[in-house]
């Protein structure tokens, strides 16, 4: 199960190469594409699944909303598994919702993260692609944080704290 979106990617790639071997791509490409793909997917299926078991989807949702819009412009630590990465994010979506932090402790979140955000990113990684927007990637992503600081939700900073962890330098693990 390690792996399996892994294999799950590469059998749908060789499988689109077989039925258009001049289409655009290699098989390592189009694996990687799919997998990202799956990956998302699978994560919010999950996020659903487990939010669901836990009782509460919708805040589940809006963790897992928030992390990604966070992410695709901060970048950040990619995990070695795209099936444990969907997994472990959903586990971690579908609890934040059982959190309890109060108004004062959701600012101060805010803050902390506003200001790891401006300090490290963006982490370039894969979801990153090269565009016009690169130089302005830390001031989108502070931006993306500081609007808590008007809707003032918990999940949300709790959300956006975990990204920011994401973003931390580490050994170890894969680097984006």
């Amino acid at each position: 199960m390690k792996r399996m979106l892994e294999r799950l990617s590469r059998r749908i790639a060789n499988e689109l190469k077989k039925a258009d071997p001049d289409g655009p791509g290699s098989v390592e490409v189009l694996t990687y594409a799919v997998g990202i793909k799956l990956n998302w997917y699978s994560g919010l299926i999950l996020t659903v699944l487990f939010g669901w078991l836990l009782g509460d989807v919708i805040n589940a949702l809006l963790a897992f909303f928030s992390f990604v819009v966070l992410r695709k412009f901060s970048g950040g630590f990619h995990f070695r598994s795209l099936t444990f990465c969907a997994v472990f994010s959903a586990a971690l979506f579908a609890s934040i919702p059982l959190i309890h932090v109060g108004h004062d402790v959701t600012l101060l979140l805010t803050f902390i993260t506003a200001l790891v955000v401006l300090w490290v990113a963006p982490n370039k990684s894969a979801d990153l692609n090269p565009s016009k927007l690169d130089p302005y990637l830390k001031w989108i992503s502070t931006a993306v944080v500081l609007t808590n600081f008007i809707i003032q939700s918990p999940v949300i900073a709790l959300s956006f704290t975990a990204q920011a962890i994401l973003l931390l330098p580490r050994k170890g693990g894969e680097q984006p």
